[in-house]
C-alpha cells in the first residue's frame, strides 16, 4: 500500500501472536518443530514473519511471533496456525496493529476514537 502523505505511514498490519506451549515429550517437540516449519512455508500470500521469539520474558507466554501482511489474509493465517498447533498450545493472545501512523479520516481512526480506554 502506498505511504500516507499526511503522516508518512501506511495501513499495513502487524500481528503479534503470543503463545504458551504445553509441556511436551521429546517426540511431541519434534512434531511441533515440523508443524512450525509448515506454517513458515505456507503463509498466506502477502504475509511474512518479521520476528520469531522463543521466549517472552515478563509474561506468562512461552514465546511470540510477529507477522506482517494484509488484513484480508488474517483469517487465513489464523486457520493455518490453528491447524498446525492443535494440541500443542495452552494459551494464545493476538495483538493487531497498523504499521506506521495513519490518516485521521481512516475507518481505523474512527474505531479507535470511539473505543473505551482499556
Amino acid at each position: 500500500m502506498a505511504p500516507n502523505p499526511v503522516f508518512g505511514g501506511s495501513l499495513e498490519f502487524v500481528y503479534l501472536v503470543m503463545y504458551r506451549l504445553k509441556a511436551m515429550t521429546r517426540e511431541e517437540k519434534k512434531d511441533w518443530i515440523t508443524k512450525w516449519a509448515v506454517v513458515r512455508s505456507k503463509l498466506p500470500k502477502g504475509v511474512k514473519i518479521i520476528t520469531e521469539a522463543g521466549s517472552a520474558f515478563g509474561t506468562d507466554f512461552t514465546g511470540f511471533t510477529v507477522f506482517e501482511g494484509p488484513f484480508e489474509r488474517f483469517e487465513e493465517l489464523v486457520t493455518l496456525l490453528e491447524l498446525q498447533s492443535e494440541g500443542y498450545i495452552d494459551k494464545t493472545k493476538t495483538i493487531i496493529g497498523t504499521k506506521g501512523l495513519f490518516d485521521a479520516s481512516s475507518d481505523l481512526m474512527k474505531i479507535l476514537s470511539e473505543r473505551p480506554i482499556d
